[in-house]
């Protein structure tokens, strides 16, 4: 793939990560912390993201960095949540973890869920 081709795929999947999540450019710029500038620019394939802004884009919508490089649509869930929600706040705190103390979390919440009845984690 060549690069006029690769900002062509990355603007078409910011365009529809933009779409599904029915926000502005500038909600959405800054759910992603940059500059509504530089998102402008990706969003119409005027550059590439660099890879430190790759893998943050895919760890706030929830995808595999490969995503950005094949033919597919949206994993199942892709909106970002907000940055006041009880969700973002969980995966903030659950970043800010060891992966042994996020461990520890899961099993906590799995034996939880399962005490609840809730069907979560299958």
């Amino acid at each position: 793939m060549d690069v006029k081709n690769l900002k062509n795929t990355v603007s078409k999947k910011l365009a529809l990560l933009l779409k599904n999540s029915g926000k502005t450019l500038e909600a959405t710029a800054y759910d992603l912390d940059m500059p509504l500038s530089q998102y402008y620019r990706l969003l119409k394939g005027q550059c590439l993201p660099l890879l430190p802004t790759f893998l943050h884009i895919s760890k706030i919508y929830g995808l595999s960095l490969d995503w950005w490089f094949e033919e597919r649509g949206l994993p199942q869930k892709q909106a970002a949540p907000a940055k006041n929600s009880t969700e973002y706040q969980i995966f903030k705190i659950l970043n800010g973890l060891t992966a042994g103390d996020q461990k520890i979390i899961l099993a906590t919440l799995k034996t939880l869920a399962k005490r609840l009845k809730i069907k979560a984690f299958d």
